[in-house]
C-alpha cells in the first residue's frame, strides 16, 4: 500500500512555514506529541510506581531517557542539520529506516541493561511494548511501504500502559489521542487511515505484551 501523502512533508520544526492558525496549532501539538518526548513522563511514572525506592526509579528512568529519547532525538536532529532528513519527525517515509533502526537499537540496549539491573517486571513490560510496537511499525513502513503514524503509536501506547498499570481513569486522556491524530492530519504528515492504524497497533501490542508479562490477568 502506497502512501497517499507523498508530495508534502510536515512544515518546519519551528512552525514558521505554517500558513494558517490551524496549521500552527497542529504543528505545536505534533511537537509536544513526539513519541520521543512522551516517553519521558510515561516511564517516569511507571518507574515511580514499580521501583522499590526513588534511587532505583531514577536510575531506570535515566537509562531509559538516554537510550529511548536522547540518542534517537540527537541522531535525527543531526541528520536534519546535514540535510539527510526533511524534519525532526522524519515525515518522509523513505527516510525512516535508519533513524527508526537507531531508535530500535537504543531501546534494545536499554532493555538489556534494565534486565541486568533487575528492573521490575511491569517496567520491562512497558518498555517491551514500546519496543515491539516500534519494530512492527518499522516493518510496516519498510516492507508494506505504508507510513503508519508513530505519533499515534506513542500516545495511544502510553494511555494504554497508564490505564492498565495505574487505573482505567487514565482512559480520560483518550481525547488527547484524537487531538494528536487531528494534528498529524492537519500538517499533512498522515492520512486518517495511517493515524487509525497507528492507534490500533498500539492498543493491540501494548495489551498483548502487558498480558504476556503477567501485569494483569
Amino acid at each position: 500500500m502506497k502512501d497517499t501523502i507523498t508530495s508534502k512533508a510536515e512544515k518546519g520544526f519551528t512552525g514558521t512555514e505554517a500558513e494558517t492558525t490551524a496549521e500552527k496549532v497542529a504543528h505545536y501539538i505534533s511537537v509536544a506529541g513526539n513519541p520521543l518526548f512522551i516517553a519521558l513522563p510515561l516511564f517516569f511514572l511507571v518507574a515511580w510506581k514499580t521501583a522499590p525506592d526513588w534511587a532505583h526509579a531514577l536510575l531506570w528512568w535515566l537509562i531509559t531517557a538516554v537510550g529511548v529519547t536522547a540518542i534517537p532525538f540527537f541522531f535525527i536532529r543531526r541528520g536534519v542539520q546535514r540535510g539527510t532528513y526533511t524534519d525532526d519527525h522524519v515525515s518522509v517515509r523513505e527516510q525512516r529506516l535508519v533513524p527508526l533502526s537507531v531508535g530500535l537499537g537504543g531501546m534494545l540496549i536499554v532493555f538489556l541493561l534494565l534486565v541486568l539491573l533487575g528492573a521490575a517486571r511491569p517496567y520491562l513490560a512497558a518498555l517491551t511494548s514500546a519496543l515491539v510496537s516500534l519494530a512492527v511499525a518499522l516493518s510496516i513502513t519498510q516492507f508494506a511501504r505504508f507510513k503508519i503514524s508513530l505519533h499515534m503509536v506513542g500516545i495511544t501506547g502510553s494511555v494504554t500502559v497508564l490505564s492498565l498499570l495505574f487505573s482505567p481513569w487514565f482512559l480520560l486522556l483518550s481525547p488527547l489521542v484524537l487531538l494528536l491524530g487531528w494534528a498529524r492530519w492537519q500538517v499533512c504528515a498522515h492520512t486518517v487511515l495511517q493515524a487509525c492504524l497507528g492507534l490500533l497497533l498500539a492498543v493491540i501490542v501494548t495489551w498483548a505484551i502487558l498480558w504476556l508479562f503477567g501485569v494483569f490477568s
